[in-house]
C-alpha cells in the first residue's frame, strides 16, 4: 500500500470521523446530551489481508467512541459503535462484480451463510440512538452475522 492510499483511508474513515464529532458535540452538551454513533466494522476486530488502512481505522474508531464515551459521559453523551459484516450495498460492488456475485463469495464468510441487510443496521442504529439503550456506552454493537465467532 502506498503512503497516499493509507493517507486518504485515514482521512476519510478516521479523521472525517473525529470532525464529525468535533462539530456535534458541542451542540449535544447545550442540549443536555445526545448519542454518538460512529459506523465501525467487523474489521476493526479482525484483519483482512491487503486492507491494513481500512482495518486500523475501524479499530481505531472502536477506540475512539470509548475514549468519547469516558470523556464526555459527565455531559450526557453517549458514544459507541456498530461494527457490520457484509453489508448488501452498492459499496460491496466496488470489490466485486455484481452481488450475486458479492453474496458467493461473502455470505459462507459468515455463519448465517448471508450477506447483512441495510435495515439490519438501521435497526441498531435506532436502538443506540433512542432511550432503550440509556445505561449503552463505550460499547461496539457487533452484527455480524456471526463473521468473527470462529
Amino acid at each position: 500500500m502506498d503512503e497516499a492510499a493509507w493517507d486518504r483511508v485515514i482521512r476519510i474513515n478516521l479523521t472525517g470521523a473525529f470532525l464529525m464529532v468535533k462539530a456535534a458535540v458541542p451542540a449535544m452538551i447545550a442540549r443536555g446530551g445526545g448519542s454518538v454513533i460512529l459506523i465501525a466494522s467487523q474489521l476493526g476486530r479482525v484483519a483482512s489481508p491487503g486492507r491494513a488502512a481500512y482495518c486500523a481505522t475501524k479499530g481505531a474508531l472502536i477506540q475512539l467512541a470509548k475514549v468519547l464515551a469516558a470523556d464526555h459521559a459527565a455531559q450526557g453523551i453517549r458514544a459507541n459503535t456498530i461494527s457490520p459484516g457484509a453489508i448488501e450495498t452498492r459499496r460491496m460492488l466496488h470489490r466485486w462484480k455484481d452481488m450475486d456475485e458479492a453474496r458467493r463469495m461473502m455470505g459462507p464468510k459468515h455463519l448465517l451463510g448471508r450477506l447483512g441487510q441495510p435495515e439490519e443496521i438501521a435497526r441498531a442504529a435506532v436502538y443506540l440512538a433512542g432511550d432503550a439503550s440509556a445505561f449503552m456506552t463505550g460499547s461496539d454493537l457487533l452484527i455480524d452475522g456471526g463473521y468473527t465467532a470462529v
